[in-house]
């Protein structure tokens, strides 16, 4: 299984494009995960010729078909900006033109967050209105759409002593990227992995996760 991963920080903290791959190739499957991310990028700005990632992206698919593009939008702009969100989803889309799109849709800011107070909103209201605006992308365009916020807000209230959130309030923890990695392997396979000893997070901790994963993907 041949995928792409285009996004931001969110994507490439604690490698978790890697995580994804890891996981495939443990349960069997022969993965390969390539990445394409640059830090606070909106997927839009993918799409210039000149662009560097753009250049990227052409010469990564030149290798050959995509089995999943998966698409990572900075962190607000669903929610600021639809439309040119629209835009990029189904302009990096048609870049790729993989077998399978696959959105990855992000959570709302932690408690504290400094975003949320300058923007009156809450992290569960933010992570609601993120997965709707990329269950709607998803819709319009004919993709599918990994609800890693909504995982995240379903840990935070069943588990909350497992740090999914990077002090920054914003970020994701390796714990975090695990569960980003668990639910877009769900989405992908259908089902979750039966072999997940290459996480880095004691078994009791991983069976938790994914039994709330499981419930939500």
């Amino acid at each position: 299984m041949r995928i792409l991963c285009i996004g931001n920080s969110y994507t490439y903290f604690s490698d978790m494009p890697s995580i994804v791959s890891e996981l495939l190739n443990a349960n069997g499957v022969d993965g390969k995960v390539d990445a394409v991310t640059v830090g606070g990028r909106k997927l839009y700005e993918n799409l210039t010729p000149e662009d560097a990632s753009c250049q990227h992206i052409k010469a990564l698919c030149a290798q050959g078909t995509y089995d999943a593009v998966i698409l990572q939008e900075q962190s607000c702009f669903p929610l600021v900006d639809y439309e040119t969100f629209l835009e990029g989803v189904r302009g990096c889309a048609d870049l790729v033109n993989a077998g399978r799109t696959v959105l990855y849709a992000t959570w709302g800011r932690k408690r504290g967050s400094a975003l949320l107070a300058e923007r009156g909103w809450t992290s569960e209201g933010m992570t609601a209105a993120l997965a709707d605006a990329y269950e709607k992308v998803a819709q319009a365009i004919g993709g599918e759409c990994a609800h890693v916020g909504r995982c995240f807000a379903a840990i935070g209230a069943t588990c909350p002593e497992i740090e999914l959130y990077d002090p920054d309030l914003s970020h994701p923890s390796y714990a975090g990227s695990c569960v980003a990695g668990l639910a877009l392997y769900k989405t992908l396979l259908g089902a979750l992995p039966q072999n997940t000893s290459v996480l880095l997070l004691d078994a009791s901790v991983v069976a938790r996760l994914a039994e709330v994963i499981d419930t939500v993907i």
